[in-house]
């Protein structure tokens, strides 16, 4: 499956479900979608689950925040070490937005040590390697 037809089935669920949540994802997917931007299976298949999961009431926002800021860094990571430094830079980025919406909405439902966990990322992307 292609990174369109992935983002197509992003889409697809975001109209699905509807929501919060898929209000979220659906506009910035689109832009994605419109620059052709890689995301891996993995990924897909997360914001698959988590858009449906907070449709239904089971699972926080920042959770889902987490998940995917998660995965995006694994993903920008991969492609940095690729060398597609314009999906790398589009995962990363996507990484950092997440990882500071899940902080900043987690804090308010339970307690959350987000700079302990920041740090962590910034040694992963520190320690990359050709």
């Amino acid at each position: 499956m292609t990174a369109e037809e992935r983002r197509l089935q992003i889409k697809a669920k975001c109209a699905e479900f509807g929501g919060g949540y898929a209000q979220l994802v659906e506009p910035i997917n689109d832009m994605l979608l419109a620059l052709d931007a890689d995301i891996s299976q993995e990924t897909a298949d997360q914001v698959l689950l988590n858009i449906e999961l907070y449709a239904k009431g089971e699972k926080y926002l920042p959770d889902c925040h987490l998940d995917e800021s998660n995965h995006f860094l694994d993903d920008g990571i991969k492609a940095l070490k690729a060398g597609d430094l314009g999906n790398a830079a589009l995962q990363l980025f996507g990484a950092g937005l997440n990882f500071a919406s899940f902080a900043a909405k987690a804090n308010g439902v339970k307690t959350v040590e987000a700079h302990p966990m920041l740090a962590e990322r910034f040694k992963r992307l520190k320690e990359i390697e050709d």
